[in-house]
């Protein structure tokens, strides 16, 4: 009986220990994240990030991207890429983590979509108007411009040389009655009339990021 029960303690034994060697620690998981808010030109960073279990403490990053250059940190967690002479929209960034268990997914990717750039925005728009009416439509287009103080202002002027000249007489002389911020409008002369004759004036609100409208 004795002999009996030393064979199963040593059998429950063996197996535990059997299953204590052959059980595998789970699998860290790799995430990149970054991009920010990037216009072309500008530089942006990819993150990888590795969380769990590793048996190595010190893994190496292997990066690849889309498109772009790798300006700096190939081989750590973080990535600067230049994005010189590309749109950054639609950059991806791949890691490849080296050192991680074979059984182990490896890779990671992030897709930079990037954010819509802002827009600029028509505000307001006339013909022909008397200097008491464009005074008006001055003053309430630096009013919109000082709800957004970080925009500038865009005049597209359209019609005959003398009269965009005429309409500029009248814009300039209206900023400084009001002792507005002259340098805060941009005035562009935008040739012929697209609705035909006459003078016709376009105010454009430019946030930062934004392109000028086209005439």
């Amino acid at each position: 009986m004795k002999r009996f029960l030393f064979t199963i303690i040593s059998a429950l034994i063996l197996s535990l220990s059997s299953f204590a060697q052959t059980e595998k620690p789970p699998c860290p998981t790799i995430s990149v994240s970054g991009g920010g808010i990037v216009r072309p030109g500008e530089p942006m960073t990819f993150t990888a990030s590795l969380n769990g279990n590793t048996t190595n403490p010190n893994p190496e990053y292997y990066w690849t991207i889309s498109r772009g250059r790798i300006q700096s940190g190939q081989g750590t967690p973080t990535i600067t890429v230049d994005t010189t002479g590309t749109d950054p929209n639609g950059i991806t960034a791949t890691v490849e983590v080296k050192g991680l268990p074979a059984s182990c997914v490896n890779t990671a990717s992030e897709l930079y979509g990037g954010d819509p750039r802002p827009e600029s925005v028509l505000i307001d728009e006339f013909g022909k108007a008397s200097n008491g009416a464009a005074r008006r439509r001055i003053r309430q287009f630096y009013l919109r411009l000082n709800d957004e103080p970080s925009a500038r202002g865009y005049i597209i002027n359209y019609g005959t040389d003398r009269e965009i000249a005429l309409r500029e007489k009248q814009i300039i002389k209206a900023i400084a009655l009001y002792g507005y911020d002259s340098p805060r409008i941009t005035m562009v002369r935008g040739g012929r009339n697209p609705n035909g004759a006459g003078v016709w004036t376009k105010f454009w609100i430019v946030p930062p990021g934004a392109e000028n409208p086209q005439p």
